[in-house]
């Protein structure tokens, strides 16, 4: 420390002298927005209930899913033919829920429908799609819902059902998965409006499975042949008669001095936020403006030590958004997500999605590289949309791992997670540091 001297010019003085400036006062003007509608097609969690949720008004959630399989019990694993001959026993469905929100102190009723149409491969189905499903239910079961010890639910459906799907064994209309499915369809989950919850259940071999069981008739063995789902999707629906959110209207921004003072962002119903920085063009008219460092840090108001009935969402991200307040799509047809920060302007199979710390108690985007675009002129600067990542953890971990992640819709719109935001430059805070050449 004694020997320290003042700093002297090293080499060749600069051209340019640099000034390094700070502002986190930066207006950021926020406003509530509902998409036209949210991709469910294949979603990651297939939601199923009702509940009355008392900011956002009363939700209700009904899944359409077809099964997938062949059809040869007569055909060996190896390949090889048995003549032995079967007889139907029973057909069951069980669901393994890994997702709960709202109420589970409560009953909770479904019906389980058959649909009279199949879902079509190619088509991409929506929070506001639908299918035609017959009004008789083929089974209503009642259960209190334990998430805490055992989250399966199985439910035995009609012989009749069961019999029309055994009757198909080695036959055509069974010998393949295309086949198999326009001859049986599927089944769609109705829950009953007396429900205080959503159960959300993955579609995956644990989630899920329709269950025939049948048995050699040379003995009493019982087998099963286990079908489980192939294309899906939610519908998601909400009543906001006597909220906040009374006056949304698809693509139509609603000011916080609308919507009772608040911001609102809600997965499954395409609630989010719009984010506008009406006066960053005037700070990139300065001289050789080159932003350091950007941070977005937003402090949201509910429910967190309010309610544990209602939790926040795992992970946020940052859409960008046209002049209507439509997602903007990359050329894949995937929502143009900000990326991680430090990539390339044009870099966007990794998408920036941000955890909410319990130490902070807020998410906090690193908009670096977002903003330089916007300063040199390669990206416009409409707004963008603040919402939900359902599968938070799954997109962080291809990111840190540096694997694309080109189609992330699945891991978006498949809870009911949902969150408010007082609009103030406390909870909303954009923090620039920049240099400018003098």
């Amino acid at each position: 420390m004694m020997s320290c001297e003042a700093p002297k010019e090293i080499g060749l003085p600069p051209e340019v002298i640099a000034d390094v400036k700070f502002v986190d006062t930066l207006t950021v003007r926020s406003s509530t927005v509902l998409l036209d509608s949210v991709r469910t097609s294949n979603a990651q969690r297939i939601l199923v209930g009702v509940y009355n949720d008392p900011i956002f008004g009363k939700v209700k959630a009904q899944s359409f899913v077809e099964f997938t399989s062949t059809l040869n019990l007569n055909l060996n694993a190896d390949g090889t033919t048995n003549t032995n001959v079967y007889a139907f026993d029973s057909v069951s469905i069980s669901l393994s829920y890994n997702y709960y929100y709202g109420d589970t102190l409560k009953p909770f009723q479904m019906a389980v429908h058959r649909l009279t149409d199949t879902l079509l491969t190619s088509k991409m189905y929506y929070n506001n799609s639908t299918m035609p499903y017959s009004s008789t239910p083929l089974v209503s079961h009642t259960f209190n819902p334990t998430p805490r010890t055992s989250s399966l639910v199985t439910m035995r459906l009609p012989d009749a059902f069961g019999q029309e799907i055994f009757a198909l064994n080695g036959k055509p209309e069974a010998s393949t998965i295309a086949k198999f499915t326009q001859t049986i369809k599927g089944l769609t989950f109705v829950p009953a409006a007396t429900n205080a919850s959503v159960i959300g259940i993955s579609p995956q071999s644990t989630g899920i499975t329709l269950n025939l069981f049948y048995h050699n008739t040379a003995d009493t063995i019982a087998l099963v042949k286990t079908f489980f789902i192939n294309k899906r999707f939610n519908h998601v629906e909400a009543d906001r008669q006597g909220t906040a959110l009374s006056k949304i209207q698809p693509l139509k921004p609603l000011a916080a001095s609308e919507t009772g003072g608040l911001n609102y962002i809600q997965d499954a119903l395409g609630i989010v936020t719009k984010l506008e920085i009406p006066y960053l063009q005037e700070l990139f008219k300065q001289k050789g403006i080159a932003i350091n460092r950007a941070e977005l840090l937003i402090t949201p108001t509910w429910p967190e030590g309010t309610n544990s009935i209602y939790t926040l969402p795992i992970g946020l991200a940052l859409a960008e958004t046209d002049a209507s307040n439509r997602l903007l799509r990359t050329k894949g047809d995937t929502e143009l997500l900000v990326p991680m920060d430090a990539t390339t302007f044009q870099s966007y199979i990794l998408p920036q999605v941000v955890v909410y710390s319990t130490k902070t108690r807020n998410y906090n985007f690193i908009l670096t590289t977002y903003l330089q675009a916007l300063a040199v002129g390669f990206k416009k600067n409409p707004g963008l949309l603040l919402m939900p990542i359902s599968n938070a953890l799954d997109v962080q971990s291809y990111s840190t791992s540096g694997q694309p992640v080109k189609n992330y819709y699945p891991l978006m719109n498949n809870k009911l997670d949902r969150l408010t935001i007082n609009p103030s430059k406390e909870n909303i805070k954009l923090m620039l540091f920049y240099t400018t050449a003098q």
